[in-house]
């Protein structure tokens, strides 16, 4: 019985751990991608206003 809830114990941590490095590392690279979307969305606005004149 011991080992059961020690194993449980394990299995529950380690499946933590797993979801909170897979959160960061996804948040990371929505990160990335957010910088790069307003950098390409403010060269979009640089050249679109310089086209217009």
């Amino acid at each position: 019985m011991n080992l059961k809830i020690n194993i449980n114990f394990l299995e529950k941590y380690l499946a933590f751990l797993v979801n909170d490095f897979e959160y960061k590392r996804i948040n990371e690279k929505l990160k990335e991608y957010d910088l790069m979307a307003d950098v390409d969305d403010q060269r979009f606005h640089h050249f679109r206003s310089t086209f217009n004149r």
